[in-house]
């Protein structure tokens, strides 16, 4: 199968999917202000108004999220509104946009929907939001038998390696720079959010502890399906080990989702040079905040 690949070196990308109107708010108001405000505030100030307002921002992107979608409850139908809900339960906890969980919620339902074998799988879990997300779908009644395995250091990011870089210095489109440690969710915070928090049946789940580059290999194995694939390892190398290691695991109409191919210089280069190199004829939908996804063909 060849590869279908655009003029200007890009992969066909489908058109962005309607957006609530809460996503819609954070990605043309209150993102913009924080990228004005690092590129106009000295470091120092930055890191400790970031720092000491995150909470708040997060907050306020989950209040608006919820206000939004429920000024336009009339023009939403049961489905979307049962997403709005479950995408609003899971934000606290999460790191991923409200654009990219609902991605994540529609392709967990799509697979379901269609009676897609095999287990789901989330490589980069931070605190466990969207991991919740995920085992809502996967534990869901009338859906196939699945395990939900959750891979991550529960240390942080590694650091970036040579690929995660183009020639200013930059890594990506980040609010702030992302040092090792980044994106942190201890082991414990993680099961307290998935198993006490959103009460997912704890002998269905796998916490896998780990460099990816440990972890996948050693666990592959044990991993016979997969229905989805959610990547969100954010560098090169941790991008590069999920796909060799767990792509040929999805199944014919699974769903394989790279949080970080428009906003991570090395995943976007991982997920390129793989697609290149196994001649698959994909198109990256995207999420409309940074992510893509693309539907295993038959």
């Amino acid at each position: 199968m060849t590869m279908n690949q655009a003029s200007d070196g890009h992969f066909p990308v489908a058109p962005v999917p309607q957006r609530s109107f809460g996503v819609v708010m954070k990605a043309v108001f209150l993102k913009p202000v924080l990228k004005l405000l690092e590129a106009v505030l000295p470091a120092r100030t930055f890191d400790k108004f970031y720092a000491s307002t995150f909470p708040i921002y997060k907050e306020v992107v989950r209040t608006g999220y919820w206000v939004g979608n429920f000024l336009t409850l009339k023009f939403l139908n049961a489905e979307q509104w049962a997403r709005v809900k479950r995408v609003h339960a899971v934000m606290p906890y999460s790191l991923v946009g409200a654009g990219g969980l609902e991605a994540t919620d529609r392709a967990a339902q799509s697979v379901n929907a269609a009676g897609v074998e095999g287990d789901f799988a989330e490589l980069g879990v931070a605190r466990g939001g969207c991991a919740s997300l995920l085992g809502m779908s996967a534990f869901a009644a009338g859906a196939p038998p699945r395990k939900l395995w959750l891979f991550d250091s529960y240390e942080g990011l590694p650091e970036p390696g040579e690929r995660d870089f183009v020639a200013n210095g930059d890594t990506g489109d980040h609010v702030r720079p992302l040092p090792k440690g980044s994106c942190f969710g201890a082991l414990e915070e993680v099961r307290a959010v998935t198993l006490g928090k959103f009460k997912l049946p704890e002998d269905r789940i796998e916490y896998v502890k780990g460099w990816f580059e440990n972890t996948v290999p050693a666990s592959r194995d044990e991993i016979k399906k997969l229905a989805i694939l959610r990547i969100d390892g954010d560098w090169y190398e941790s991008t590069k080990v999920c796909l060799e290691g767990l792509f040929e695991k999805v199944q014919p109409g699974g769903v394989v989702i790279i949080d970080d191919y428009d906003s991570c210089i090395g995943a976007k280069r991982a997920v390129d040079e793989f697609v290149a190199a196994n001649g698959l004829n994909v198109t990256l939908c995207s999420d409309g905040r940074g992510g893509r996804w693309f539907r295993k063909a038959a």
